[in-house]
């Protein structure tokens, strides 16, 4: 059976968690980052994509906090097109002797993906409709499945700002990184339960000798009886949220958008596998922000995650962005500043946490 490559099955594992500092204040209208020019006019922009609509939800909604103060106007954020701008294009297709008559005029490149190979044996791509960087090494994969012990949290955090760093990444693109949540409840069980994988387990994981089967999670160890010294995956999946102009990109539920994924070695701390989202230059141009009343209304009502039921108590904000569907996958991205809510939801007597979703522009 032909072997599938690593770096071509794991792009699909895609986990985030949110973790933020609460803030109760900010000045919304002026810029949210120190790169990128300011669009001089208010609404530069011209008319935006509709925000999405927010419609009375089922729930109770007890806002424990003080919300923040707005001022008139909060600024929005506009991304580039993933394509080449035409001087880029026009570059790239003299650089490679194709023929002029077949480019014709205002040619709209849709897509680009190139890929490279350096002397540190790392094959890299490009895909400019996600622009993805995707990143490989097979010389820094781990001798075994298994390893003794797990690096700490601040290990694993040092490991992946140095490999971001030392390859040009902006440290202020990408934060929070975060084990995936099956491989961090295998450790955790093994630390606070004083279990240990019972020989059945070890085997199975000890067998796994290919990527996919890495996307098949063993269960947590358990008491047992014959069992043998803890071992833990020699192999760390990890994700982190991305960042535009300082701050996460939620969806309607709250949860951030993932900028990156990558695999660790555990022994190494050398990172086997990873995929980064580039981070666009953005302009930025005022528009008229909701009232205080409407930003309360809204978030008692549920925010943009939808109907739900029982109760939610909101404890802490912060602010995020949301993007505007521009219904062209090809357009300029559109980015509008959101409160979010944080706390808890009540259910049938079970408690889980829950976001709460409000854009603040008109």
């Amino acid at each position: 059976m032909q072997k599938i490559p690593l770096y071509a099955l794991l792009a699909t594992l895609l986990l985030s968690a949110g973790c933020f500092e609460p803030i109760t204040s900010v000045n919304l209208a002026t810029p949210l980052g120190s790169f990128g020019n300011n669009i001089a006019q208010r609404q530069g922009f011209g008319e935006l994509p509709n925000t999405p609509q927010i419609t009375e939800s089922n729930a109770v909604v007890r806002i424990n906090t003080d919300l923040p103060s707005l001022q008139p106007d909060v600024t929005v954020v506009r991304l580039p097109p993933n394509g080449l701008n035409d001087t880029q294009f026009q570059n790239l297709t003299t650089s490679i002797g194709m023929p002029i008559g077949l480019i014709g005029q205002q040619a709209n490149n849709l897509e680009i993906a190139f890929t490279w190979t350096n002397t540190n044996n790392e094959v890299w791509s490009y895909d400019s409709n996600l622009r993805r960087l995707t990143y490989a090494n097979a010389s820094n994969s781990p001798n075994s499945n298994l390893a003794d012990t797990w690096p700490t949290d601040t290990e694993i955090s040092d490991a992946i700002d140095n490999f971001m760093i030392n390859r040009g990444m902006n440290p202020l693109s990408y934060r929070n990184p975060t084990i995936q949540k099956d491989w961090k409840e295998w450790k955790r069980q093994i630390d606070e339960n004083e279990t240990c994988i019972n020989q059945t387990t070890i085997n199975t994981y000890g067998h796994i000798i290919n990527a996919k089967s890495l996307l098949r999670v063993p269960p947590p160890p358990d008491a047992a009886t014959l069992c043998i010294s803890p071992q833990f995956p020699s192999r760390i999946p990890i994700t982190f949220d991305l960042v535009i102009d300082e701050r996460n990109i939620i969806n309607s539920n709250g949860q951030s958008e993932i900028g990156g994924f990558l695999i660790l070695n555990t022994n190494t701390l050398d990172v086997e596998y990873a995929w980064i989202t580039l981070s666009a230059t953005p302009v930025r141009s005022d528009y008229p922000a909701i009232s205080a009343d409407e930003m309360r209304q809204n978030m008692i009502n549920g925010g943009l995650g939808g109907s739900t039921s029982g109760s939610i108590d909101i404890n802490e904000t912060f602010f995020a962005f949301v993007r505007l569907d521009t219904g062209d996958e090809y357009s300029y991205k559109y980015l509008v500043p959101a409160l979010i809510g944080s706390g808890t939801k009540t259910l049938s007597g079970t408690k889980t946490p829950y976001n709460i979703v409000v854009p603040l522009t008109k």
